[in-house]
């Protein structure tokens, strides 16, 4: 069993670090890969169950659907129940409902499945950010959100490359991928179960309907927040439309396999290169929004040169590298901020982080389709579309003016 550590002593022990490699390993295994795995997917699912670009679409933007709603409850449960026991019982359900798509024999099941793990993986990054402020103070949070986060990128650059050519003829097929994503979750509830410090039992603690609300009306107060927030929307929007269509987009305009999963593992490598150092620099900076307005810039040129590149693959190969840089640098850095908002009580950053996470999944849930449905016209529309929504975060987060942390 792993020591009981006071909650005012977790900044200052080295057992911290133990906490960082669990959540980097989490969000490699059950955030990372998997996102872009299923992506990679997507040609030999679409063949398989006979699905459209649309209907790709839809599937890829579902996942966020349920988001939108648990994540405003399970932030909450979150500040309720603590990290410890959301942590074990979201991996859990992570395993089991994204192990289901496995078995999906055509478009509405992958549907229902993909919402049912669309309402449970979304939690588990606002796990991972509270654990963060908990274990680390604000002149390192950066870089542990930094180190957090390059667990993510190269989760996220090895499920764009190894999902479709490794795993799929090595495991048999894109349904045993599933499955084998969704044990890699239960035995990751059993990991934290046994790896993170036991915490005082609280009893009486159920879920309280006024109080839930109670705790969004006054994190919705904060202005602040909502800058974060709107930045995310137009953020993940552009992010989870580049990462389920790119592969797909390539294929269809006459690139082989490994070239297509190429470039996002390059937008995903080029991600994970930047995310340390651009974390660390904002701590020193003492601005993080400048920071993600940089990011926000980076990724909305990206896209806009997918739309100018056509099939040259050098020229593809540069938007994804512009476009990547900085991702991954401001999911971490949005976390971050969003744990320092000014006035913003401990207890209620699990509220704050689902009120992000509300606006995050409505961005992943609508503007990846409404792209892909611009492909009826141009297969590179959607890109434009996309650019705007970094643009969008962009002017967001420049519109905000704080001092420098201290």
């Amino acid at each position: 069993m792993p020591p009981f550590i006071e909650p005012s002593k977790r900044q200052d022990s080295a057992y911290r670090w133990v906490i960082l490699a669990m959540v980097t390993l989490s969000g490699f295994l059950v955030m990372g890969f998997p996102t872009t795995g299923l992506s990679a997917l997507f040609s030999e699912i679409a063949e398989s169950l006979d699905l459209s670009l649309v209907d790709i679409g839809v599937i890829w933007g579902v996942g966020s659907l349920m988001g939108i709603f648990t994540a405003l409850v399970g932030g909450s449960l979150i500040d309720q129940f603590g990290t410890r026991r959301t942590l074990v019982v979201l991996c859990l359900a992570t395993g089991v409902f994204g192990a289901s798509r496995g078995f999906a024999f055509d478009f509405w099941s992958l549907f229902l499945s993909s919402f049912f793990f669309g309402m449970v993986q979304p939690i588990l990054p606002m796990n991972f950010v509270k654990l963060n402020r908990e274990w680390f103070r604000s002149r390192q949070l950066g870089f542990a959100s930094g180190v957090m986060s390059a667990g993510f990128a190269t989760g996220l650059m090895l499920g764009s490359r190894l999902s479709a050519t490794v795993l799929s003829p090595l495991l048999g097929g894109w349904r045993a991928v599933l499955v084998f994503l969704g044990l890699c979750a239960i035995l990751l509830a059993v990991l934290w179960a046994l790896v993170h410090p036991p915490v005082e039992r609280r009893r009486g603690r159920r879920p309280d309907l006024r109080k839930i609300i109670g705790n969004y009306r006054y994190v919705a107060r904060f202005r602040e927040l909502w800058v974060i927030a709107l930045a995310v929307f137009g953020v993940l929007g552009l992010m989870r439309g580049l990462g389920g269509y790119v592969p797909t987009y390539l294929r269809e305009i006459g690139w082989d396999a490994a070239n297509a999963d190429t470039a996002m593992t390059v937008f995903f490598f080029c991600s994970l290169i930047g995310v340390v150092p651009i974390s660390h620099f904002s701590d020193r900076l003492g601005n993080r929004r400048l920071v993600m307005a940089f990011g926000t810039s980076m990724m909305s040129i990206g896209c806009a040169l997918m739309y100018l590149v056509g099939d040259s693959f050098w020229g593809v190969m540069l938007a994804m590298a512009i476009g990547g840089f900085c991702f991954d640098s401001f999911m971490a850095l949005k976390g971050a901020a969003t744990t320092e908002v000014e006035g913003l009580e401990l207890a209620l950053v699990g509220s704050a982080l689902g009120f992000v996470g509300m606006l995050q999944n409505i961005g992943s849930s609508f503007i990846p389709p409404l792209g892909n449905a611009l492909s009826t016209n141009e297969l590179n529309a959607p890109f434009l579309l996309w650019a705007a929504s970094g643009a969008f975060a962009t002017l967001v987060l420049l519109s905000y003016r704080r001092r420098k942390l201290k």
